[in-house]
């Protein structure tokens, strides 16, 4: 008799495995990406959609990244996040709150 493990046949993240401040985005929960001025800095906005089975119970929340130095470092930061959701990989990101401590981005994230 052979018994093969599930985590053999799916390389897939369990999200209930995951420290309460680490979340897994993709390009179907963030919605937009916006790089706002504020009266201490720059900060990045993603526009969070929490998906449900049905959308009429979606909820849009705003995680924000505040760890920028000037606008060109934003803007081309953006850009990078946006290429990168768009080509279908994951993200993980660690938050406090509403705010993103890290952002790691890494392809074999499932």
């Amino acid at each position: 008799m052979l018994f093969i493990s599930p985590a053999i046949l799916s390389d897939v993240t369990n999200p209930w495995t995951l420290n309460r401040d680490e979340r897994i985005i993709n390009r179907k929960h963030v919605s937009q990406i916006v790089l706002e001025t504020r009266p201490s800095g720059f900060r990045l906005t993603f526009l969070v959609n929490e998906r449900f089975p049905y959308n009429y119970k979606a909820q849009s929340f705003a995680l924000y990244y505040s760890d920028i130095r000037n606008a060109k470092e934003g803007l081309e930061l953006a850009e990078k996040l946006d290429r990168y959701l768009n080509s279908g990989y994951n993200m993980k990101i660690r938050i406090n709150g509403s705010e993103i401590i890290e952002i790691i981005l890494d392809e074999s994230i499932r």
